[in-house]
Formats: structure tokens, sequence, C-alpha cells
């Protein structure tokens, strides 16, 4: 009898425990992560590094985010990331498996990134999206350049989930796209296109855009 009023109060903490392992209203939520940063690219005419069209290398990724929430649906964040990658020519030469990347310098991006957070859900998986907005700080380290650190403006959008094991712990997982605003390129760059009417010399707006999957620890309290 003992043993069966002792698993009836066991299982009944563990209910309580599911039920409240939920997102709730006033609670701060820390959590680092690290995942894999898929490049993207520079088009030709959008640094003063290069005259080609050059690729930011595949790369880990890692950092933290600093939420609170606002309800029990909607939290603000903000996001510190960093990923210590690459520049990268890419020649396509057709071969199966063949790879013909060139190494062409380093290149360190840190997102500094606000996010407004959209919860789903008061159980232990709350699925969400997120759409942000910061600055990227990228700076280039080439052999023979001068070239400095820049800070271009950040747009970003992710979905994910939380998956909690009790109201304070739980583990995230993370997916979501950049898009870094590298300027106009101007009419005076002198840039023809190439067979594909790519790098035509016109003055529209260029963008880094770049992916991100990750996935790390959570803390709420």
């Amino acid at each position: 009898m003992k043993s069966r009023v002792f698993l009836l109060m066991l299982l009944a903490v563990a209910a309580s425990a599911v039920a409240q392992a939920q997102i709730r209203e006033g609670t701060v939520e820390i959590s680092p992560f690290a995942g894999y940063l898929f490049g993207g690219e520079f088009a030709r005419g959008t640094t003063s590094l290069f005259n080609v069209r050059v690729d930011v290398d595949d790369d880990v990724t890692y950092g933290a985010r600093l939420g609170y929430n606002v309800t029990d649906n909607f939290e603000m964040e903000f996001q510190w990331s960093r990923t210590e990658t690459a520049f990268v020519t890419n020649n396509h030469s057709g071969d199966l498996f063949g790879n013909n990347e060139n190494k062409l310098g380093d290149l360190d991006i840190d997102y500094f990134l606000g996010y407004g957070t959209f919860n789903f859900g008061h159980r232990r998986a709350v699925p969400y999206i997120t759409i942000g907005a910061g600055v990227a700080r990228l700076d280039p380290k080439v052999s023979g350049s001068s070239a400095h650190s820049d800070t271009r403006f950040t747009g970003s959008l992710g979905i994910g989930f939380k998956a909690f094991v009790n109201p304070h712990f739980g583990f995230r997982f993370d997916g979501r796209g950049y898009a870094t605003s590298l300027g106009n390129r101007d009419r005076n760059d002198n840039l023809s296109c190439d067979r594909f009417f790519r790098d035509c010399n016109d003055d529209r707006r260029e963008w880094l855009t770049n992916g991100e999957l990750s996935g790390g620890l959570l803390f709420a309290f």
C-alpha cells in the first residue's frame, strides 16, 4: 500500500513538472548555442578587396541569446554570435566531387541583433518564429591589405522550438537566415555583365545572405 501511495505521489510530481514546463510571462531566458553558418557571397564590386565575386566559406558559429517573456506568447530577445570564416573562390569545373576552393583571406562575422519571438504552445515542446534586425560587424584579414572592419545593417528571420526538461532548464534548436546590406554599387564601377547577366553595370543594392542551423541550452528563471 505504501509503495502505491509513493508511486502515485511521484507521478503527481512528474505531471506537475510537465504542466509547469512552459513559457511563463515575466521570466528571463539565457540560451548559449553553437551551430553551422552557411556562407553566402560578396558580389563583384561590393568590396575594395577583390575585383571578382568571392564566396564566404561555411563554418562553425557560436553565441548566446538573452530573452525576456513579455507575455506567455511574446518574447523580446538579444543575440550575439560569431563566425570565424574565410573568403574563398569557387571555380566550378564540373568534375564529380571536385573541390576547387582557394582561400583568399579570413573574415570574422559578429552579429548583434534584436528579435521579437512568437511562441506557440505551453507544453514541454514550444515551437516559435522570430524576426529581428540589427547589425553585422565584418572584419576582413587579407594578406597585403590594410582593410578595416565595417558594420552593416542586418535583417533576420528564423524558426525553431524549445524543449523543456523542467520549468528552468531545456534545449533549443533553431534555424535562421541573415541578410546583410552591402550598399549600392554605382555605375562608375565599370563592371560588365558575365554570360549569365550577373555583375552588370548597375546601381542595385547588394546583400550578403546566409543561413544558420544551431542547437543549445536554455536556462529560464
